[in-house]
């Protein structure tokens, strides 16, 4: 067994896949593995990919997708070869400080910790951040569960003990182009012990342009919505974890779903200006390719979703009067009347 495994989704990555790989491969942790795996790339990612296995043959495992599973499924690849004693990633447009898997996997075997996160710097904002707030750090309790939940994060900044994978195992969503992980963080953060966090920045986010984060295709948004959707409630719902969680769960859930209407109207709030006594004529028109969506989406709001929008002080908190009328009006019309 190996004491890491740092899995790569690559796709289309010629220009930043060589950084990346070169960060990673030289890392100063010992008995360490890099599991690339090439998503389908239509340019040389996989020639790139083969060229590193060749100078590093006991580092790097390569693997390659016949179709494109998105990110979500190249990390499923990564996970059925992976050997390591905990588990990170990376992604094929970021790199990483040369000491970072040696400092975070030093932490976890001091703190024999589920996981442990570091700080990372966020090219497009020229910020540094951490995602683990100083309050929610060590042995987790409901209160930090909560603050871990609401501040959110990302797979790419920690690491993973093995076995908050594989027992039970569970895996990422297929054919997801943005919120790919999201459920899966909730979903450790209501299953792991503790957090740790190594406070330094460690990882560089570069958000490139063209990545799958910068998509706007109204069908596969709406998709990575529902998904993340459902795929939240799938993970976290039968967790003994999960009650005490359910309202701050429930604001994200609320918040993805306010995303994936407005996503779906976007036409007729443009045409039509953001104003609160417009909001039944936003749902006016629309044709029934949009209709099926929304539908499809308000009924399953109400299978997952069980907190009233007004008794939800996390989500009063962050979406705007406008946007819960918006969704009020998408349940009348499409959730309240039907019966799945």
């Amino acid at each position: 067994m190996k004491k890491v495994s740092v899995i790569v989704g690559a796709y289309n990555a010629h220009d930043t896949l060589a950084r990346c790989l070169t960060s990673l491969v030289h890392q100063t942790l010992e008995d360490i593995e890099i599991i690339v795996v090439n998503d389908a790339s239509k340019d040389d990612t996989w020639e790139i990919m083969q060229r590193c296995k060749a100078q590093f043959p006991d580092k790097v495992v390569i693997l390659n997708n016949e179709q494109n599973m998105g990110c979500g499924g190249a990390k499923n690849s990564g996970l059925e070869v992976a050997s390591g004693e905990y588990i990170g990633f990376c992604d094929s447009d970021d790199y990483c400080a040369l000491n970072m898997f040696e400092l975070l996997y030093n932490k976890a075997k001091e703190k024999d910790a589920d996981i442990v996160d570091c700080g990372f710097y966020v090219e497009a904002a020229n910020a540094s951040t951490i995602s683990t707030p100083d309050e929610a750090e060590g042995i987790l309790d409901d209160d930090k569960r909560k603050k871990l939940i609401i501040k959110g994060g990302y797979l790419w900044s920690k690491l993973f003990k093995r076995e908050l994978f594989y027992d039970p195992q569970i895996k990422m969503r297929n054919d997801v182009r943005v919120l790919s992980d999201n459920d899966v963080l909730k979903y450790m953060y209501l299953h792991a012990k503790d957090i740790w966090t190594v406070k330094e920045v460690l990882y560089h986010y570069s958000d490139a342009p063209g990545s799958d984060t910068k998509i706007i295709d109204v069908d596969k948004y709406y998709e990575s919505i529902y998904g993340v959707m459902e795929g939240t409630y799938n993970l976290c719902h039968n967790l003994p974890t999960y009650e005490a969680a359910k309202e701050v769960i429930e604001s994200a859930q609320l918040v993805w779903y306010s995303y994936g209407i407005n996503r779906c109207i976007y036409d007729q709030i443009a045409r039509l200006g953001a104003d609160e006594s417009k909001v039944g004529r936003y749902f006016e028109g629309l044709n029934e390719d949009v209709e099926d969506k929304l539908k499809k989406l308000a009924l399953l709001k109400k299978r997952v979703i069980t907190t009233d929008y007004k008794d939800n002080k996390f989500l009063l908190e962050r979406i705007s009067p406008i946007d819960i009328r918006i969704m009020q009006e998408c349940d009348r019309r499409y959730g309240e009347k039907c019966q799945g």
